[in-house]
């Protein structure tokens, strides 16, 4: 029997019916796509590379295609999402017909689903529909499983997504997103056993994504006891008291020895939610004063700030430290740059 056939204004068809939802023999692995904060493409190839030997494309801002199916322990923190691609020459139920999706999740209790479509509601709705009766999906909007995106031809796999894996944190309306403090992190080349420092540490995004992925100890400080408070509680949500220690205190004052951190990565406050423009101008160059004493002799620094003027401002007059690279990262509407800075002379270690 046919199937029902749905058009939408775009031109794009899809026919929904009971045969798709027909097992398919010999099916193959879904191709995957993974997304990142827009800058970091490089490192997250590279990392799949070099510990997965799995090769990858860029094929647009922030989106990775792979070339090899992997499962999910593959996938570091710097990935954000992953979803499976689905064939654009397909209609969009045709294209969901095609994937073996027990091989991406646990479909015995049936697979939960949202429609991605923006515009008018009514087409939205024919494929919601669509996907019903021709894949016996439920469409669950606020606990799904798969985010059927029709203009981007992919399907978003939220057991895959990064809370999924890494865990949720509570946040602030400035926080750090975790792919992105995951891929600060990455620039620092922290090594085991290092002790990495967050001297502007808000809810304790950097210290605890580092006490996730790396053997050493971390420090978060942050001057606001709400931060600090909610930062104790991420901490211990996901068991890393004894990883990671949350501080009260003052980024350019720190309670810290001289030489005791090996590398420092951080957030700073961009003057836009967080502070001001004139305020950096002096704060900025009182963190840099306290990162040069605390800071070993061949130690590194990755700091991210939207305030860039007055960034590279107090770097080039700092004593102790140095800009040796720039990266600028784009997520959330804002384009902030990271700098790694290293020692501009050697210091003795304490």
């Amino acid at each position: 029997m046919g199937g029902r056939a749905v058009r939408f204004p775009s031109g794009l068809q899809i026919v929904a019916g009971p045969d798709l939802a027909r097992n398919l023999s010999g099916m193959p692995k879904p191709a995957l796509l993974v997304t990142c904060a827009v800058g970091f493409e490089d490192l997250v190839r590279g990392d799949l590379r070099e510990q997965h030997d799995l090769r990858s494309t860029q094929v647009g801002p922030g989106d990775i295609a792979l070339e090899g199916f992997s499962p999910v322990a593959t996938f570091g923190p710097m990935i954000d999402r992953v979803a499976v691609a689905l064939d654009p020459a397909l209609g969009t139920v045709a294209a969901l017909a095609a994937v073996d999706w027990s091989a991406v999740l646990d479909v015995a209790g049936g697979v939960r689903f949202r429609v991605h479509l923006p515009g008018e509601d009514q087409p939205r709705q024919q494929l919601i529909e669509a996907i019903e009766a021709g894949l016996g999906w439920r469409n669950e909007p606020a606990d799904w499983m798969v985010n059927v995106d029709v203009a981007r031809h992919r399907a978003e796999l939220g057991p895959w997504s990064w809370a999924a894996r890494f865990g949720s944190l509570r946040r602030l309306p400035a926080t750090t997103p975790g792919p992105v403090a995951a891929g600060l992190i990455r620039l620092a080349k922290a090594r085991t056993g290092d002790h990495l420092l967050d001297p502007c540490a808000g809810v304790g995004t950097v210290p605890v994504i580092d006490g996730l992925t790396r053997d050493g100890s971390t420090t978060a400080v942050d001057v606001d006891a709400n931060s600090v408070a909610i930062a104790a509680d991420n901490v211990a949500a996901l068991n890393l008291s004894g990883r990671v220690k949350v501080l009260q205190g003052d980024a350019t004052a720190l309670d810290l020895p001289a030489a005791s951190v090996d590398r420092v990565v951080t957030d700073l406050p961009f003057g836009k939610r967080v502070g001001s423009n004139e305020i950096n101008r002096t704060l900025y160059p009182a963190v840099l004063r306290e990162i040069d004493r605390v800071l070993i002799s061949d130690g590194r620094c990755v700091l991210l700030t939207d305030d860039k003027r007055v960034f590279a401002d107090s770097a080039a007059r700092a004593r102790g430290l140095k800009i040796v690279a720039e990266r600028v990262i784009r997520y959330n509407g804002v384009t902030p740059t990271a700098y790694v800075l290293t020692r501009s002379r050697r210091t003795r270690r304490g």
